[in-house]
């Protein structure tokens, strides 16, 4: 396809404007300072005329916004980076340039927090002592730590038979939680996540400090597999830090309270016995990095008096992986279909609604969320701290991944069984044969993508939900997505879709409902709600 680009000059003056970005990235930022060359998106082209306010979006738009987000210079969009504060710069000046306002209190800014942290192993300290006498516990032989301790943690150890059943509160007040963690050679991720559950069960029961009883045929390098990837600072959303985990060797423990190593095993799940010994533990938190990597939220406020109060929510994460393992020479992970290609569907949808003579009933909300790669991040911290009630939000569609023909001219729609959000689609969608797209049923239902992306926290916030997908390919998290990997005539098929939907909706007398069995399903598998 020939394209016609424009260029506009960016700099890293733009990222002047990022919160906090001098103090975050001023390493980085050097070696980005450059002067990028990229595509012009087309201008508003003021009121509109046509019965199809989506026929301003075209394959030329899609392509350029793409071009601009999957570029080397933004080095795959990690989350976060000062490739990610460029995109959100970019998503910003668009949205403004359209005549959009902010999303979030009067900014389009929502910066969440996603500190580097970990233990201060220059200052830990712990002393074990019981029967056997007292010693002071070296880290890397004796103990492993994670998270922290706010000011010194002393108590008498309790040996807990396991995590399985549901603690009563209070039972671990003032005391330490010792649990048998049966590691067996070499450290692995079903350890790991043991630990966790353990862990969320001691906390639950208001412990001090969680004691994981190591297993007793520990390689030699075991303990220093755990220290590495425990003790390892690590990212972690939100301003709270970790509390305290303490990862014992079992023959150290043995050699203080002989009682530990053997009767902990015999223990009844949820059985709790206390000890006469006691563990005394300083090691705090030291914060590495105070990162606060942006979502972006924009809205056109709603034209109808009674409805303009209620939201309908688009949501696509602009963040992909950023530099990784070289394949063929290239190691920048560019996400172009991931998710460079939601992102400019919601750009152009926006653009296109901006420029009708007269806003929809109700408000519609665009929301660009960082960090779905690191676990939903972003969108989970917008859903715990939205910008206007959730109670509100009526809808969400979340388009994630629009940009790939592997399936031939389909969209698949998943979650169209879930609510009366799915019919309307497919209803648009007939009603529009011009547009040359199959609204396709889930395709891989075992795969439970309907949970796997940003639609997800909307989804346990019970706000009726869509999420619009075109599959995983051969360059998912591969340096090969690329702006040249997508077929961007259908990413503006799809984008003209999603905005015919949200008109759809946000026009609609009555809000979008969940069917029951639906809702009921979403209740039981997120565990939560409104």
């Amino acid at each position: 396809m020939k394209v016609r680009l424009g260029v506009v000059t960016l700099t890293l003056a733009l990222l002047a404007l990022g919160i906090g970005l001098g103090t975050q990235w001023t390493p980085a930022a050097s070696a980005l300072a450059v002067t990028l060359a990229a595509p012009e998106a087309a201008d508003p082209t003021g009121p509109q005329t046509t019965e199809d306010p989506s026929a301003i979006i075209t394959a030329e738009a899609m392509h350029n916004r793409i071009y601009f987000l999957a570029s080397d210079a933004l080095m795959g969009r990690d989350t976060p980076s000062p490739g990610l504060e460029a995109a959100a710069a970019y998503l910003v000046s668009e949205h403004r340039r359209m005549g959009l306002e902010p999303g979030n209190d009067g900014s389009f800014y929502q910066r969440w927090p996603y500190r580097l942290m970990g233990p201060d192993l220059e200052v830990a300290s712990l002393v074990l002592s019981g029967p056997g006498g007292q010693r002071s516990l070296v880290v890397g032989e004796d103990v492993a730590l994670r998270g922290g301790t706010d000011g010194s943690v002393e108590g008498p150890l309790v040996m807990v038979g396991g995590c399985n059943e549901i603690p009563e509160e209070g039972s671990l007040t003032g005391k330490i939680a010792v649990f048998c963690l049966p590691v067996e050679g070499e450290w692995s991720r079903q350890a790991q996540a043991l630990a966790l559950r353990q862990h969320q069960f001691a906390e639950s029961a208001g412990a001090l400090a969680t004691v994981h009883l190591l297993g007793a045929d520990l390689s030699p390098q075991a303990m220093t597999q755990i220290t590495e990837a425990m003790s390892s600072p690590t990212r972690l959303m939100g301003e709270e830090t970790p509390g305290p985990q303490i990862f014992l060797n079992r023959d150290t423990a043995g050699e203080i309270d002989s009682r530990l190593p053997t009767d902990i095993v015999a223990l009844d799940h949820g059985e709790m016995e206390e000890l006469e010994s006691r563990l005394e533990a300083d090691f705090p938190i030291r914060i590495h990095d105070d990162a606060r990597p942006p979502n972006v939220v924009a809205m056109i406020p709603g034209s109808d008096p009674q409805l303009r109060d209620e939201y309908v929510v688009l949501s696509a994460h602009f963040d992909h992986v950023g530099v990784g393992t070289p394949v063929n020479g290239d190691s920048i992970y560019n996400g172009a279909d991931d998710n460079a290609s939601g992102t400019a569907a919601l750009l152009e949808t926006a653009r296109a609604i901006s420029a009708m003579p007269e806003a929809p009933r109700r408000s519609v909300v665009f929301t660009h969320v960082s960090g779905e790669e690191k676990g939903l991040l972003g969108a989970e911290w917008f859903v715990e701290n939205p910008p206007m009630p959730v109670s509100q939000m009526v809808a969400n569609i979340n388009a994630d991944m629009i940009g790939s023909d592997t399936h031939r001219d389909t969209l698949v729609v998943i979650g169209k069984d879930y609510s009366s959000l799915g019919p309307l689609v497919d209803r648009i969608n007939e009603a529009n044969p011009e547009l040359g797209l199959v609204t396709s049923d889930d395709l891989w239902p075992e795969q439970r993508f309907f949970y796997r992306s940003d639609q997800y926290h909307f989804m346990r916030m019970e706000v009726p939900s869509l999420f619009f997908f075109t599959g995983v390919h051969e360059c998912y998290h591969r340096p090969c997505d690329t702006v040249d990997f997508i077929d961007p005539d259908k990413a503006a098929r799809i984008a003209r879709l999603l905005t015919l939907s949200v008109l759809e909706i946000a026009n609609a007398d009555a809000r979008p409902e969940w069917d029951a069995a639906g809702l009921a399903e979403v209740r039981e598998l997120t565990g939560a709600g409104r």
